[in-house]
């Protein structure tokens, strides 16, 4: 996403996931033929990152991830940037509905986002 600022190094994105993502959240990972395509981590109702490498957008491992972690939860919460119409429209396809809007104010990236939500449905 080039409109997303860069606020941290290599080194300090590889710290936070090692020490905060891996240890504390429920995190999948997608591969084609070894080649790590993309990953999930939810934890406690939330979907904290769901992430696809650009080489392998709209082959559906963006869709198999969501999927898997919709399997793991009875609702999942999510925020995305409100820029990244992409992925709203991606989460909404796959049942989330758009529950809150803000100015960014509370994000560290200061950028509009929404919080979206998602939950089984009955009978599910």
């Amino acid at each position: 996403m080039p409109w997303l600022p860069v606020l941290h190094t290599p080194a300090e994105d590889l710290w936070f996931y090692e020490n905060l993502v891996i240890p504390d959240q429920d995190v999948e990972v997608h591969e084609i033929d070894g080649v790590i395509t993309g990953f999930s981590a939810t934890g406690e109702g939330w979907l904290h990152h769901l992430y696809v490498d650009p080489a392998y957008w709209k082959k559906g491992v963006g869709a198999l991830l969501l999927l898997s972690a919709q399997a793991r939860n009875k609702e999942l919460y999510l925020w995305v940037f409100q820029q990244n119409q992409n992925a709203r429209d991606f989460y909404s396809a796959h049942g989330f509905k758009e529950v809150e809007f803000t100015d960014g104010q509370a994000n560290e990236e200061q950028m509009a986002d929404l919080k979206m939500h998602w939950t089984l449905s009955p009978g599910s």
